[in-house]
């Protein structure tokens, strides 16, 4: 009989623990630090200079999400600017690439625009990228693919970011889509002084 009331006065700390964990979860909370070159992880260089023949245009961050540490580089190829995210490691998490949502196809970009709808009553559309990565773990072969805007054996998601609103939302949302436009994640922007927009 005891043990059943020490659960009952547990209950509620446990119902407000998993809340907060799970709100934690759907929250974008990073913030990114210009950093100089050579405070880079050693590999993320050896890949950049590899590829990309030109690192004075490029600016190098530390981004921080609260429970992990990656680094980004940020640089501009082929009319478009791109951010190279890397693990503290050094090996590569994504590549994006910053377009303009007419630049989706016809049927994609309705898909999408589909589904914000459904989510919230007005919204506007920030910023959107292209999400390369790879299936399998190989940060050369990816890297040597997008030069060659050769993307067939690639991961491509769409990562949306909105200012929107409906009856219990109101605020910066970033919705990550797959290369069919189905949702994969929604998360809630938290902005900081040190963010670092494109």
């Amino acid at each position: 009989m005891k043990t059943y009331y020490q659960i009952l006065l547990l209950l509620p700390v446990l119902i407000l623990s998993s809340t907060r964990f799970g709100a934690a979860q759907h929250t974008k909370n990073e913030v990114e630090k210009s950093i100089d070159r050579d405070a880079m992880p050693a590999r993320a260089l050896s890949l950049i200079n590899q590829f990309w023949k030109e690192p004075k245009k490029a600016d190098f961050y530390r981004q921080s999400d609260g429970e992990m540490i990656s680094y980004e580089v940020k640089l501009n190829w082929e009319d478009h600017p791109y951010s190279i995210e890397f693990d503290a490691s050094g090996s590569l998490i994504d590549v994006e690439q910053l377009i303009e949502f007419e630049e989706l196809p016809h049927a994609l970009r309705n898909t999408i625009t589909e589904e914000i709808n459904n989510q919230y009553t007005t919204f506007r559309l920030t910023r959107v990228q292209r999400q390369f990565s790879a299936f399998e773990n190989d940060d050369d072969e990816v890297l040597k693919k997008i030069l060659e805007e050769d993307f067939e054996d690639l991961l491509i998601r769409y990562e949306i970011e909105i200012d929107g609103h409906n009856k219990t939302e109101l605020g910066s949302f970033e919705m990550l889509f797959d290369e069919n436009g189905n949702l994969i994640q929604k998360r809630k922007i938290v902005r900081r002084s040190l963010d670092n927009i494109w």
